[in-house]
C-alpha cells in the first residue's frame, strides 16, 4: 500500500478543494505541490517546449523548406508498428498541407527487417528521391546512411531510441535522447518527434512570411500523436500529457474517414480514451505489420475515401483476429519450453528461442510472459543460422543496457529501458543467453522481481459514489508512467457469483452494497482457492459501466484473496 504524503495531500485538498482521495492518488504518481497539480489539471499547448531546443532543428527545418522550394522528392521512410505508422501518416500530411507531395515507404517486417535498409535507399533513390525521412527509426541506420550519401541523397532521421556513441552520417538527427541534445523533454515517441519537426517547418514558414490563417493546425494532428504515443507505451508526463489529452479529444470528435472507420469496427463510442486506443486501434494498426505490410495502415490514416477506410479497416479486424490465434500458439509452445527450462528459483531473466515462432508476435509473447513471471524476457525466432528477437523487461531492469552488456554475441540491437529488440546467429545464442541470464542475475535482487500490485489506498466500496469515480475518471488519460488508480477493499461481503466467458475463465459478482465487481480470466483463481464463500479482499480499479442508457458503478478485479485480519 503506497504511504503517500499526508503533508503535500493536506496542502493540495486545503487550496485546490480536491477530495483527500484525488490528492492522494496524485501524489503517488509525484503531483506533489499546488504548481504542479494546476498544471496538471489545466494541459495546456503553450506549455510544449520549444521545438528548435532540439538538437539540429535549425538544420532540419532548412533542409525541408529547401525541398519545398525546389520541389524536390520526399519520401518519408517509417515503421511496421503504430508509432512508426502513425508517424509517417503526420508528416505526409502536414507536408500536403504546406504544397509537398511526399512519398512514404514502410518496411515489411519479415523480408526488410526493421529500419531503413540499403536495399530501399537504392530503390527509392532509382526512383528520383532527393530527401529521405525517416520516423520512429534510423538512429541505428549506419549502412542506409553512408549508401545515401554515396548516392547523393539527403537523409533526415527523426527517432526517439537510445542512440550509441556514433551517429549515423545524415543532413539532422533528430533525437532528444542524444547526449548533446538539450531538448528538455526526453520521453517523446516516434510519432512526438515527427511532431516537433512538423511544428518547427510550420515556425519557419511562419518566419517567412506565410500568413497564420494559411498555415496548418497542428491540433488537428494529435489524434495520431495520441494513438502512436499510447501504442508505444511513451511516459504519459510532460509533454506526452499534454499531448495526448488534446490528442485524445481530437480522436472523439474526429471527422476523418480512416478514423472513423476504425473506430467503428473496433466498436468505439465517439468519446475516446487510453483505453480505447491501446485495447481497440493501436491492436488492429500493428497487426497489419505483424503478419503482412503495414502500408495499408498508413493509407488508412491519410484516405478521405469512407468505402476505402471501411474496407481497410475490416481487414485490419481480419488481421488482428489472425494474430490474436497466432499469439495464443507461439504463448503455448513459449509456456511449455519455460516450464521446461525456466529455474524459478534462481533465474532472472527468461532467454528462449526457437524455429517456427511468428516474428511479428514475439514481442506481445514475450510483455505476456513477463507478467506471468514478473522477469525481463527474450524470445528469438529462428529461420535458418539467424534469429530475431524482442525482448521486455521490468521496471528495475534496464534490457537494453542488458543487451549492450553482451553485444559482442548480436548482429545488431536497439530500442528502450523497457523494450527491445535484437538479432542473433544460431551459433551465438547460447552464449548470448548465457552472458543476459548473468548480467540479469548480477543487477536484480529477489525484491525487483517479487510479485507486487501498487495500491494507492484503502477504501470501503461504500465510499466509491459515482462523483468520486467521475473526479478520478477526470484525471485521464491513465497509461504508462501515470497509471490507473488502483484501491483495496477488505471483508467485502458477495453474492450472485457467475461465471462468464465462452471458457468459462471470467467472473461476476455483486458486492453487498450492491456495486458489481467483474474479474476478467479470474475465475480459475477464485475456484481453485475457493473464494466463492466467504467475504474477499479485493484489488480493483472503480469504473462507470454504461449499459442501455443507465450507469453503473463496477470495480474491475485485478486480484483478491479470502478475507484476512487486518
Amino acid at each position: 500500500m503506497a504511504e503517500g504524503d499526508p503533508a503535500a495531500e493536506k496542502k493540495i485538498c486545503d487550496e485546490l478543494g480536491l477530495s483527500p482521495v484525488i490528492a492522494r492518488i496524485l501524489v503517488n504518481r509525484g503531483v506533489k505541490n499546488v504548481e504542479s497539480v494546476n498544471r496538471f489539471l489545466n494541459p495546456s499547448l503553450a506549455r510544449l517546449e520549444n521545438p528548435f531546443a532540439m538538437a539540429d532543428m535549425h538544420i532540419a527545418v532548412e533542409r525541408v523548406l529547401t525541398a519545398l522550394d525546389l520541389k524536390e522528392k520526399i519520401v518519408v521512410c517509417g515503421d511496421y508498428d503504430a508509432d512508426g505508422i502513425t508517424s509517417t501518416a503526420l508528416l505526409v500530411s502536414f507536408f500536403k498541407e504546406i504544397g509537398i507531395d511526399a512519398g512514404y515507404h514502410i518496411p515489411e517486417r519479415g523480408s526488410d527487417g526493421y529500419g531503413l535498409s540499403v536495399k530501399a535507399v537504392e530503390t527509392l533513390a532509382s526512383h528520383g528521391a532527393k530527401l529521405l525521412i525517416t520516423v520512429d527509426n534510423g538512429i541505428s541506420a549506419f549502412e542506409a546512411a553512408d549508401r545515401a550519401k554515396s548516392l547523393g541523397l539527403d537523409l533526415l532521421i527523426t527517432d526517439h531510441h537510445l542512440p550509441g556513441v556514433k551517429l549515423p552520417q545524415a543532413v539532422a538527427v533528430l533525437n532528444p535522447n542524444r547526449v548533446d541534445c538539450g531538448y528538455p523533454f526526453k520521453g517523446l515517441a516516434g510519432v512526438g518527434v515527427a511532431f516537433k519537426l512538423a511544428t518547427a517547418v510550420r515556425n519557419g514558414l511562419y518566419l517567412r512570411g506565410v500568413e497564420k490563417e494559411k498555415l496548418p493546425n497542428l491540433k488537428k494532428l494529435l489524434d495520431v500523436v495520441a494513438i502512436g504515443s499510447i501504442a508505444d507505451a511513451a511516459k504519459l508526463s510532460g509533454e506526452n500529457r499534454i499531448m495526448t489529452s488534446f490528442g485524445i479529444e481530437e480522436l472523439s470528435k474526429t471527422q476523418k474517414s480512416g478514423l472513423l472507420a476504425i473506430k467503428d469496427v473496433a466498436g468505439l463510442n465517439s468519446a475516446a480514451t487510453c483505453r480505447d486506443i491501446g485495447f481497440g486501434i493501436a491492436p488492429r494498426l500493428n497487426a497489419a505489420g505483424r503478419l503482412g505490410r503495414a502500408d495499408i495502415c498508413v493509407e488508412l490514416l491519410l484516405t478521405d475515401d469512407k468505402q476505402r477506410a471501411r474496407e481497410i479497416s475490416l481487414k485490419l479486424d481480419e488481421e488482428n483476429n489472425r494474430r490474436k490465434k497466432t499469439q495464443a500458439e507461439v504463448f503455448r509452445l513459449a509456456m511449455q519450453m519455460a516450464e521446461n527450462t525456466f529455474d524459478s528459483e534462481n533465474d532472472k531473466a527468461l532467454i528462449l528461442g526457437a524455429d517456427g515462432w511468428n516474428a511479428g508476435v514475439i514481442g506481445i509473447v514475450a510483455s505476456m510472459m513477463v507478467e506471468k513471471f514478473n522477469v525481463p524476457v527474450a524470445l528469438v525466432c529462428f529461420n535458418g543460422e539467424t534469429g530475431r528477437g524482442s525482448a521486455r523487461s521490468i521496471q528495475a531492469f534496464d534490457i537494453t543496457g542488458g543487451l549492450n552488456a553482451t553485444s559482442d554475441k548480436l548482429i545488431r540491437f536497439g530500442g528502450h529501458k523497457m523494450a527491445a529488440g535484437f538479432s542473433v546467429t544460431l551459433k551465438n545464442f547460447d552464449d548470448f543467453k548465457k552472458n543476459l541470464l548473468t548480467f540479469a542475475n548480477e543487477k536484480l535482487s529477489s525484491k525487483d522481481i517479487a510479485p507486487a500490485i501498487d495500491i494507492d489506498l484503502a477504501l470501503s466500496p461504500v465510499d466509491l459514489d459515482m462523483e468520486l469515480i467521475k473526479k478520478i475518471n477526470s484525471l485521464a488519460p491513465f497509461g504508462t508512467g501515470f497509471t490507473v488508480p488502483v484501491f483495496a477493499s477488505h471483508k467485502v461481503g458477495t453474492k450472485n457469483f457467475k461465471i462468464m466467458g465462452a471458457n468459462g475463465q471470467h467472473v461476476k459478482f455483486t458486492l453487498e452494497n450492491g456495486a458489481e465487481a467483474i474479474g476478467f480470466n479470474m475465475a480459475e483463481l477464485l475456484l481453485e482457492k475457493g473464494m466463492l464463500d466467504g467475504p474477499l479482499d479485493i484489488v480493483y480499479t472503480p469504473e462507470i459501466n454504461k449499459w442501455r442508457g443507465t450507469e453503473r458503478i463496477q470495480l474491475r478485479l485485478i486480484d483478491a484473496r479470502p478475507a484476512r485480519e487486518a
